[in-house]
């Protein structure tokens, strides 16, 4: 596995006299496993000097006891603090800025098992939204090419470790993908849905990875997003729902609605959900997919509210076409 402080190395010895020759490192392309021959002590004596402490680490085996991600995992939210602090500088230099994808995967890795340590709630839910506006950061400079990998590499790792989350970890996983998920479209409302940036993130990430409907990607990944994209959405171009008096909220409902729907009508959705609307029709796909968008996201009542998609009937005939081109057997 790949060393999480290897990469932030650089950062915390800029300025030093003698340059350490690195190691290649490997990435299989594909949902493959990260390796390394590097370690990264020089971040951990630092992060000891901060702490007060003597003796320089061993080097340890595994990513996961690594100090920084240890601290990002932390329940004191100074200690988390300090070593977001780390990344976010580290994230934003231009060496890594102009990095390959292999050197943002092995950050993700690293920013991974934070999470995994993380135990508590209340640290569990500000970590994942700590985490996921590591997004925002090249919002202002408008790095368009280090965002699409920095959010690449985040549906890159999740793919790899589903398998290995077990059903006590279950929840705060689904809760930062739900985090980043949320902070990569908001990252694109801040370009103002540049098409040229919505047409990188569309091909180069979610087609590529999360939705692209390979069977190398457990089904929990796209039913995740599936579930959860519209209510996403919403709270990008519209807002967090503010919550009313009972009274007031039927009164209310129909001039949110309408301002919902004006304030979709000038975002990009519609290329989103034609993702979804390929991977139903294309029967090389698993069925189990295909009848979970047809059902749980076409059907949505919002997208025809919203004037994304036709009238129902409309695509209930597709949907009867497509099912008899199907073979059902004799």
């Amino acid at each position: 596995m790949v060393l999480i402080l290897d990469l932030i190395t650089p950062f915390i010895t800029a300025g030093t006299a003698k340059k350490k020759k690195k190691k290649k490192t490997h990435c299989n392309e594909k949902f493959g496993t990260f390796q390394s021959d590097e370690m990264g002590h020089l971040i951990s004596s630092h992060l000891l000097q901060q702490n007060h402490q003597k003796d320089p680490p061993k080097h340890p085996t595994n990513i996961m006891e690594h100090a920084l991600v240890k601290q990002l995992a932390g329940h004191k939210q100074e200690t988390r603090e300090q070593a977001l602090e780390s990344v976010r500088k580290y994230l934003t230099t231009k060496n890594f800025s102009n990095a390959k994808q292999s050197q943002f995967d092995k950050l993700w890795k690293g920013l991974y098992y934070a999470m995994w340590h993380c135990d508590k709630p209340i640290p569990q839910q500000r970590l994942a939204q700590s985490l996921g506006e590591l997004h925002l950061l090249y919002a202002r400079t408008r790095q368009h090419v280090a965002f699409v990998r920095f959010s690449k590499a985040f549906w890159k790792v999740m793919c790899i470790e589903w398998y290995r989350i077990d059903h006590h970890r279950l929840d705060k996983f689904l809760l930062l993908a739900r985090r980043c998920l949320h902070f990569q479209l908001k990252y694109l409302a801040e370009c103002d849905w540049e098409e040229s940036v919505v047409d990188d993130y569309i091909s180069k990430v979610l087609k590529k990875i999360p939705l692209s409907g390979d069977r190398k990607v457990y089904n929990g990944i796209p039913f995740h997003i599936i579930d959860i994209l519209l209510d996403e959405w919403v709270k990008v171009c519209y807002g967090e729902p503010e919550e009313e008096p009972e009274e007031e909220e039927d009164d209310d409902e129909e001039k949110r609605n309408a301002q919902i729907k004006e304030a979709v009508s000038k975002t990009p959705l519609v290329k989103f959900i034609a993702i979804f609307q390929d991977l139903s029709s294309n029967t090389d796909n698993i069925k189990i997919l295909r009848d979970k968008i047809k059902e749980d996201l076409l059907k949505d009542k919002r997208l025809r509210e919203w004037d994304v998609l036709q009238p129902e009937s409309t695509t209930q005939d597709d949907e009867t076409y497509h099912e008899d081109d199907e073979w059902h057997g004799f």
